[in-house]
């Protein structure tokens, strides 16, 4: 209590009050008020020229920039543009389906139906739900430059990262392992859909990719498991998650479900014509 009633009787310092009564008694002018004013003037004066300054420094958009700017805002409309235009394509491709259902239906040809369904289940045009495995696939925590790649075919980034050749590998030894339908990411394999690297981003049928991967493989999870894991396949996703810190986790399920391939179509294969329907045009495509 003694300290407290001391400051707050003298709460100047003494000796700061000591010199300020040697001042009087000298007789020297006492501080006013003018030179406050000097010093939050000039402090004012050098915190305007600190940020004159970080401005002159900061770079200046350049026309490239702004070219990369433009671009970038092109890239996400179409990819919104094609999201929506794809999801259009599923529903009409559904509403064909079913006009062409009824009218073989009508027409007395339900073994037709039946034809054209397992067609669309061999080509991957439809969805298709069952048992299965998921493999969540990521870049590593640190995603480091500092490993060495080896032959690992992943050269121009870091080794920490997923690469289209990991995501091909990894699928060819599902599809070894008894997987009967495979997509990434909501997006379906088939014979013409290819697993690509497009600068910095892994694509599938020409779509591009986010991390994480998520492959999604319908089959017995149990015996997929148990043939991948002793495979090349599976001791080289064991390689890239302990040599490269890439992440992967699987994971069964009862019930999975993988999309049909909207933009499915063939260029040049044609059926045989042994194959083809009475009275169906020989270059006819599903």
């Amino acid at each position: 209590m003694t300290l407290i009633t001391s400051m707050i009787r003298r709460p100047l310092d003494p000796g700061y009050e000591e010199a300020a009564r040697r001042r009087r008694t000298a007789g020297l002018p006492q501080a006013t008020t003018t030179r406050t004013v000097i010093v939050v003037v000039m402090a004012l004066l050098i915190g305007f020229m600190f940020a004159v300054g970080a401005k002159a420094l900061r770079p200046k958009p350049t026309a490239a920039t702004q070219a990369r700017a433009e671009l970038i805002q092109r890239i996400e409309t179409l990819q919104a543009h094609a999201a929506g235009s794809e999801a259009q394509i599923q529903n009409l491709t559904k509403q064909v389906r079913g006009y062409e259902e009824t009218a073989l239906a009508q027409a007395g040809a339900p073994d037709l139906t039946a034809r054209i369904k397992d067609y669309g289940v061999a080509a991957g045009a439809v969805p298709l739900t069952g048992p299965g495995l998921t493999l969540t696939l990521d870049d590593a925590a640190s995603n480091g430059t500092d490993v060495q790649t080896g032959d690992r075919p992943s050269s121009g980034f870091n080794s920490g990262r997923v690469a289209s050749a990991d995501l091909q590998i990894i699928v060819n030894g599902l599809w070894g392992a008894g997987a009967e339908a495979i997509s990434i990411n909501g997006h379906r394999l088939t014979s013409t859909a290819a697993i690509r690297f497009a600068g910095q981003a892994i694509i599938v049928d020409f779509r591009p990719l986010s991390r994480p991967y998520v492959v999604t493989a319908l089959g017995d999870p149990d015996q997929m498991q148990r043939v991948f894991g002793p495979s090349f396949a599976g001791i080289y996703l064991d390689q890239l998650t302990k040599q490269f810190g890439i992440r992967a986790a699987f994971a069964g399920s009862k019930s999975l479900t993988v999309p049909g391939d909207s933009a499915l179509h063939l260029e040049f294969a044609e059926r045989a014509g042994s194959d083809v329907p009475s009275g169906g045009p020989t270059g006819s495509r599903p």
